[in-house]
Formats: C-alpha cells, structure tokens, sequence
C-alpha cells in the first residue's frame, strides 16, 4: 500500500475514535422532507441569473488527513461517494479511491477558498440555511429519531399515513432503523450515531413484504430491495423528522413504491375486515419501469409457489421471459425462488404522482392474491401457464379458459367492492353495473350479491362475496363448475343463479 494513503487511512481512524473535551450542545430541531434533498441543491437558472448561489458541489482528490480536516472544518460536508448515489441492499456505495490519492464529493460554502485542493467542480448550489448547528456533535449518548411518514394518495389527492416503511438513518457505516405503524409514526434511537450530519433513506422491506424494481438499464437491481435516499441533513435530534412523498419527489420509482405498499396494506385492511384469506408466506412484488416485460399486470404468485416447494418449471420463465430453453433452466437454478408474485408497470412520466390506476389495479391483482390463498398452487400453476402461453386472457375456445372467465371477473368484481370498501367512492360500484362485454363475465359476483332491483335478470340477492369466495377450491377450473357449485350451496336461488348466468352467457 502507498505510504501516504496508509498514513491517510490511520489518521482518519485515529481522528474517528478522538473524543471531543466539548460539551455537546443541546441539539432539537423540527425537520420537514418534502422532496429529495439533493444536497447539493442545485441551483435554479434564474438563481444563477441573479447570482445567488451559496455553495458549490465538488468532486476532491485528497491526499492526507489533514486536507480532509480542513475541509471539515470549514464547513464542508464530505462524502466519498456521489450525494446522489444509490446504495446496494447492504447500504454501501461504491467508491472512487486509488493507491495515491482518496476521492471525496463535497458540498462547499462560497466562502471557503478550496483553490490549493485538486478539485472538480460539478454545479453550482442553492443552501439558503434556515437554522445552524454551532459545533460538532460527539456526545457520548445516541440520538432519538421520530416523525411520520405519508404518502399522497392519487385517488383522493390527500396526504395518507404509510404503513410499514423502514426509515433509515446511516452515519458512515452505523445504521438505525424502525417501520411506520397504521399511523405512518415511527422512533429511532441510533446508539451509535454520533455524527452532524446523516442520511435518511427508506426502504420497501418488511416481514410480510418486500418490493424491487426491474429496469432494462439495470437488470440485476431486480434482486434488489427497493432503497432510497431522501439526503442527508444537519443531524440535529430530528426530533419531529416529517416525510410527505409526494409531487415535489419527481421520483416516478418512488413514488409507485410507496402506492404498491399502500395499496397492499390497505388491501390486507379489507381482507381482514372480510374474511378473504391472504397468503401467510412473504410477498415479492417487481415494479417494472417502463413495462420492460409487458404493460400488463400480472399476479403470478411464483414466488409463493417456490417457497411452498413447488418448482416453477423452466418452460414458465420461458414463456414469462421468451428465453429460450437451456437459458431459461440456468436461470432457474441461479434465481430460485425469487421471481415475483405480483408483477406492476409504472412509467417514468408519472413523476410527480403515481397514478390512480396503478392502485386501482393493485387492488384487482390483489385480488387474485387473494384467490390464491383459497385455491393453492394445484389450481395457480395451470392459471400462470395459461396466461404467458397465450399472452393474456386468449379466447373461449382455448383449452382451461375457464379458469380466466372464473378468476379474472372474481378479480375485477372484488376489487372494486374493495376500492369503495376503502375509498367510499360510489364509482367503484358502478364499473360493476356497467361491465365490458367479453367470454369473461365481468359483474356477475356484484349481481349475485346486490338486490337487482333495476335488472330484469337478476333476481339474486344477499348471497356475499365472503359467501361467493368460500365456494371456491382448487377443483373448480371453469364458470359453469363454479355456477353448478354455487348452485348446490343456495339451492333456494338456482332459477334465479341459472337466468342472472344465461344473461352473461353461460
């Protein structure tokens, strides 16, 4: 190792492990992330017009301690990766550093001279400082970290409480971390974190449910837990950390993250206020930016399957990936278990908020999660196979697409009985009383259920969709053995069950 690094390298651990005679200034404050802090800020045209700038973003190549320590103590926030740098799923970065020299990425007051630094300057800042932190923080005692997370909800435009989101707070290699409850709150007491300034990030893991992203441009981030930064901030007590993820993020990623885990808590919500069965395995949802396999979604539940010992055959990843065979079995053997159980496009140009139809559909998809729970893989497995062999939902006439009439109107049906369950939207109803024309009976769970009192053909009534989910089973693979089925369960009503299906067409 050079010698210069290696003296380097221990003075900075000797520094580290230094204990301050300063006594640790009394440090609260209110903290409110409404958008990414892209510390650096960049600054706006119109602020460089007005030459207002107040620092500078730099890249450094620094060569001992001493020049670190300068910096530092001139106010300049280091770290030596890009602030805007993504971590892996172990929250590390990848750095730059060579056997002369230590690169650093440093925020820099305008009024610090770094001329007798290698350096590269990389834009221009906006900092104004609202409030400042007199001395660094080495005070032998952790920090406690509580706030509330919400999310905004693009069906009712209102900020909502986000369940079970991680919130992180990393000081150099020192991380301390808590979930939100139903009330979006969390409490973070770090041990260990000492520094004056940290990074907040977030992470779309927990025990029930864990949510990665797949992107053509990096197409093993798919294996990856999504992780964002919110930045890094003035590690004052936070003691009122408050994050709304919402229009000012410009986060398309971000954003759908925080609706995929929305809706699958609010949709748990209403399961559990029904009696719908949800599977008690973890649930692994890909984000597909920009629809790199299809613009439909799709609840495969293979990931599911595999934990539950059923291999998912390499002629499945074929027809999901159109690989070809002997590609298809190596990529069994290296992915296991970890492809999705439920697959959901998002686009980039919905930046600001997600859209209404993503949850609208995740409560349909979500749906069939539930249909899982009650039927298992014997009747899952023949579902999947059907789809990816025909690239959708295919024609009457295809072999098992009975299991398609059955299951994707039980889906479409459930999820807006859900959404008005959740939203109290009278429309959600409505897209049941007006349902496509198609060889899947879109409506007919709804008009088992209501009191059909304006349609001639539906005089069934009260029989509820818990009831209509419990005549399910893994033998039923058509709509008339679920019909004859159902028939057999309120036999008072077969007449009226046999006209309300001929209306539909069966």
């Amino acid at each position: 190792m050079n010698r210069t690094l290696f003296i380097f390298i221990i003075s900075l651990v000797i520094f580290a492990c230094k204990k301050s005679d300063t006594k640790t200034p009394k440090d609260e404050c209110t903290v409110e992330i409404k958008h990414q802090f892209k510390n650096p800020y960049e600054a706006t045209s119109e602020v460089l017009l007005q030459g207002n700038s107040t620092h500078q973003y730099v890249k450094f190549r620094l060569f001992n301690i001493e020049q670190y320590r300068n910096l530092e103590a001139n106010g300049v926030v280091l770290l030596d990766h890009p602030f805007d740098a993504i971590p892996d799923k172990n929250l590390q970065y990848k750095i730059e550093h060579t056997a002369t020299y230590a690169v650093y990425y440093g925020v820099v007051p305008n009024n610090v001279n770094i001329s007798k630094y290698q350096y590269e300057k990389i834009k221009d800042l906006y900092m104004p400082e609202k409030k400042s932190i007199d001395g660094k923080i080495n005070g032998e005692e952790g920090k406690q970290f509580q706030g509330n997370v919400t999310f905004f909800d693009p069906i009712d435009s209102v900020q909502v409480p986000l369940k079970n989101i991680a919130i992180i707070v990393k000081d150099a290699t020192k991380v301390a971390y808590a979930y939100t409850d139903d009330k979006g709150n969390f409490t973070i007491y770090g041990a260990n974190i000492t520094s004056d300034t940290v990074e907040v990030l977030i992470k779309f893991d927990n025990s029930y449910v864990e949510i990665h992203t797949l992107d053509v441009a990096n197409i093993f981030g798919v294996f990856n837990q999504n992780i964002y930064s919110l930045g890094f901030k003035k590690s004052c007590a936070f003691t009122n950390l408050n994050i709304e993820i919402g229009r000012e993020f410009n986060n398309a990623a971000l954003l759908h993250s925080c609706a995929a885990l929305y809706s699958f808590y609010k949709y748990v919500d209403f399961a559990n206020h029904y009696g719908f069965q949800m599977s008690s395995q973890k649930f692994l949802f890909w984000l597909g930016k920009d629809a790199p396999i299809s613009t439909s979604y799709a609840t495969p539940m293979l990931h599911n399957m595999a934990d539950q010992n059923i291999a998912n055959p390499t002629q499945l990843l074929s027809n999901l990936f159109g690989l070809p065979a002997n590609l298809a079995g190596t990529l069994a053997a290296v992915i296991k278990n970890q492809l999705p159980d439920l697959y959901a496009p998002f686009y980039s140009r919905y930046a600001t908020a997600a859209r209404s139809s993503f949850i609208e559909t995740m409560f349909h998809e979500l749906s069939h999660a539930s249909h899982y729970a009650k039927v298992g893989p014997a009747f899952w497995l023949p579902y999947v196979e059907y789809i990816y062999a025909h690239g959708g939902y295919g024609e009457a006439a295809f072999p098992n697409s009975g299991i398609i009439g059955m299951s994707e109107a039980w889906a479409e049906d459930l999820s807006n009985f859900g959404l008005f369950y959740t939203y109290h939207k009278q429309k959600y109803l409505e897209n049941n009383e007006t349902p496509a024309i198609d060889f899947i009976p879109y409506g007919v769970y709804h008009d088992l259920q209501d009191d059909g009192t304006n349609e001639t053909f539906d005089n069934v009534s009260n029989i509820t969709f818990p009831q209509l989910y419990n005549v399910f089973s893994s033998d039923l693979r058509s709509v008339a053995d679920y019909k004859a089925k159902l028939k057999a369960a309120f036999p008072a009503q077969q007449a009226a069950i046999d006209i309300l299906y001929a209306h539909y067409g069966y």
